[in-house]
């Protein structure tokens, strides 16, 4: 069971059911996964006599890594029992029938099934009025998916499942989720059917599940009702829209094969016992599309027109990219290649290549319109229709999808939702990339809302909008402005001088030097012109408001609202370091694809250090984070390892391992890696940029110029210097700026009333 904020009404009626049940509970592994309520856990166990072994992460975690935990945990307790043990899962406000387990445990010794779930009876907030006698009838589950089914949409309920030891086994760990997000129940049942005894299904509701408003995922009605019919929802398929779903089920297809093969190598697993193939239209580079499409035609015959349009979505997808493939290959890639030997060729002796023929005519004399030579970024793609019953902020940001937000998106989101969180109504308006599921875009910012006292049906003041997609979208004449990167702020600008609204002026979350992004010319002409638009500016950090302050701009003020960075040094700070043996640890920040990170300067700064300091394998170990990159040889047989991106959950643990860090960012805003490195006890090297000199924030970073004698000097300097103290770890931020609740009030008060006094929903 993982807990997150129970409440102890739900939480003890969970713990009365649990303790009456017919085969009995041997033990009741508990994650606290709010790290806070652990008293409360124990005392209801001893109220009802339940044996209860707990585990308190040092960090809070969701529901996925929490149950993670869990299980690994409960597979220890067990290790060394000549009777592996049966593991259920279990929610902690819902109520189990007294035979749960024993149905369970029942089906799993008359079967070789590897996990038993049930069907679940869905009540109300009370756990006693009956909303639905079936949650498989109330969503409309297909009884029997199969593997590649459980990929078009799962069929399990975690907390109905019971299952063996063995399966537990070779589903830990679970794959990364980075980007992409699946619920565990989804991935035991894939595992349960690739390389275990499969998945066996006790029609019989054995569960009721507690519908309320903190649900952490919720049943969802997909009864039959009036609305779209087969031929409707297929003509409303779109690439974009589906790309999403398939994505994830194409990783989960290639992690289940990837891990079903590591048990093989490691012979936990025979070949003949792996049932993999129908993943196959997954895993294939060029065909699978048919399948997928067969898929669509016979659930559309049985009735399940809502699984039809999923699989018809993927086989749009699956054909789509074979298409996008062959013709880059055989129209781009071709031409590109053809060119390329023709220079080689013609490179080898004097003189100019001769004139294309198949342009020797010069450029179409065909008039083309004026908007393909103008950035389409700058000019909002939507028109906004009066239409809205209350106004709202509205939040411009490139992307809402999920795997498309970085952190500069994210601080937007935040801010949004900060406001949201007082009681101001909010309108997220994707500006650059379509929506792809504006449920799993909502659902990713309803779980990232803060949490504040009063916030009932604090969600619903919040909506999604695609201004891609979307040729008008709702507004209401007091709508403000939020504009989060240089293009959003002309769409800004243009949408208040067309008219209707009643303001002259936007909000601008400035949280780069933008115009540097960018090489002299147009992009470079646009994000400056961007700062001679009228608005009100927050500025990520108080260096970069000074950056602006000694260009000249005079909106940079010393009163200007400045928030710093998003870190909660605690995270850090808090964890003990591990004792190590063996070589030093140096970490650097290595993005290849990011010039301000300075990866080559960074390469050039070890290669000194290390031929300096005569460093070899056995002194020291270098390791690059941020972005995957191929390995680099540097002196004296020492190899840069790249780990890449690393899950958030892991990257804590990570940085408490490290000695060293070398975090380059050649801009005026400070970036992340260099605090949590200092903040986790590593003695850490970045550089100067104007007013920022972030060694003034802890003795335990050091600043350098770029240049890469002065950064393997001062690398020197930290090599030779003694470990880091806890003081020094405590890193206040508060230099930076104002914590971000303190901002958004701050922000909140200077808002028009009518949408500080706008009512809710």
């Amino acid at each position: 069971m993982a807990v997150f904020r129970p409440d102890a009404t739900h939480l003890s009626e969970q713990f009365a059911s649990l303790a009456a049940q017919t085969y009995p509970v041997d033990r009741l592994v508990v994650v606290i996964a709010d790290t806070v309520s652990k008293d409360l856990v124990t005392q209801t166990a001893n109220d009802h006599n339940l044996t209860v072994s707990l585990l308190t992460p040092t960090v809070k975690c969701d529901t996925v890594r929490a149950f993670e935990q869990g299980l690994a945990h409960a597979l220890s307790l067990y290790a060394s029992s000549e009777t592996p043990p049966f593991i259920a899962l279990s929610d902690q406000d819902d109520i189990w029938h007294s035979n749960r387990i024993q149905r369970g445990v029942e089906a799993l010794q008359a079967s070789d099934a590897s996990l038993v779930h049930s069907d679940a009876r869905l009540v109300a907030g009370d756990g006693k009025t009956v909303l639905n006698t079936s949650m498989f009838q109330f969503e409309k589950r297909h009884p029997t998916p199969g593997l590649r089914g459980l990929l078009y949409r799962n069929n399990t309920t975690g907390m109905t499942c019971i299952m063996r030891a063995k399966l537990v086994e070779m589903a830990l760990p679970f794959p990364t989720q980075n980007g992409v997000h699946f619920y565990h129940d989804l991935w035991l049942s894939l595992m349960a059917e690739a390389a275990g005894g499969g998945v066996h299904l006790l029609t019989e509701a054995l569960v009721d599940y507690r519908q309320h408003d903190n649900n952490a995922i919720g049943a969802v009605d997909r009864q039959k009702k009036p609305g779209r019919s087969i031929t409707e929802r297929l003509r409303s398929l779109n690439m974009r829209k589906e790309a999403a779903p398939y994505a994830l089920a194409r990783y989960l297809a290639h992690s289940t094969r990837a891990r079903v093969n590591a048990l093989i190598k490691d012979g936990k697993l025979r070949t003949e016992q792996v049932r993999i193939r129908p993943l196959g239209p997954y895993l294939r580079y060029m065909r699978g599309g048919l399948t997928h499409f067969w898929d669509a035609l016979v659930l559309g015959l049985s009735g399940r027109f809502g699984l039809a349009r999923i699989a018809a979505g993927f086989g749009v997808v699956n054909t789509g990219r074979s298409v996008w493939a062959l013709r880059a290959a055989l129209t781009e890639g071709v031409t590109h290649a053809m060119h390329d030997f023709d220079s080689r060729l013609y490179s080898l002796s004097p003189g100019l290549s001769p004139q294309d023929a198949d342009h020797q005519d010069g450029p179409s004399q065909v008039p083309q319109p004026y908007t393909n030579l103008q950035d389409p970024r700058k000019h909002p793609g939507w028109k906004p229709v009066f239409s809205a019953t209350a106004p709202a902020v509205c939040v411009m940001v490139p992307s809402l999808n999920p795997t498309e937000m970085f952190a500069g998106i994210v601080s937007a989101i935040d801010i949004g939702l900060g406001l949201v969180a007082r009681g101001i109504p909010v309108r997220f308006i994707a500006t650059d990339m379509p929506v792809s599921s504006a449920e799993t875009s909502r659902y990713f910012l309803e779980h990232r809302m803060p949490k504040r006292d009063g916030m009932k049906g604090a969600a619903a003041s919040f909506d999604v909008q695609c201004g891609v997609h979307s040729d008008t979208l709702p507004a209401h004449a007091d709508d403000q402005f939020l504009a989060t990167a240089w293009w959003t702020a002309h769409c800004a600008d243009t949408l208040i001088k067309a008219g209707g609204y009643n303001t002259d002026a936007f909000i601008y979350l400035i949280q780069d030097h933008e115009p540097h992004f960018y090489a002299w010319g147009q992009e470079f002409a646009d994000a400056t012109d961007s700062y001679d638009l009228n608005f009100r500016p927050i500025f990520n950090t108080t260096l970069l408001r000074d950056h602006f302050s000694s260009l000249g701009y005079k909106f940079a003020r010393k009163t200007a609202l400045a928030f710093h960075p998003a870190i909660t040094i605690e995270t850090y700070a808090d964890r003990p370091r591990p004792m190590r043996k063996g070589p030093r640890r140096l970490a650097i920040y290595g993005r290849p694809s990011v010039a301000r990170n300075m990866l080559s300067s960074t390469i050039e700064a070890l290669v000194i250090f290390i031929t300096e300091q005569s460093l070899t394998p056995d002194d020291i170990e270098l390791i690059s984070v941020g972005e995957a990159h191929q390995p680099v040889a540097l002196p004296n047989d020492l190899i840069l390892q790249s780990k890449g991106k690393l899950p958030l959950a892991d990257y804590p643990d990570f940085l408490a391992t490290i000695d060293l860090g070398l975090s380059l960012m050649y801009s005026p805003h400070p970036s992340h890696p260099p605090l949590e490195m200092a903040a986790a006890g590593a003695r850490v090297i970045t550089n100067r940029f104007g007013q920022k000199d972030l060694s003034t924030l802890s003795p335990a970073i050091l600043s350098a110029s770029t240049t890469p004698t002065d950064l393997a000097h001062v690398l020197t300097k930290a090599w030779k210097m003694g470990p880091v103290s806890q003081a020094d770890r405590n890193i206040d931020l508060t230099q930076l700026g104002f914590d971000l609740n303190h901002m958004l009030d701050k922000l909140a008060k200077t808002l028009p009333a009518p949408l500080r006094n706008a009512k809710r929903p």
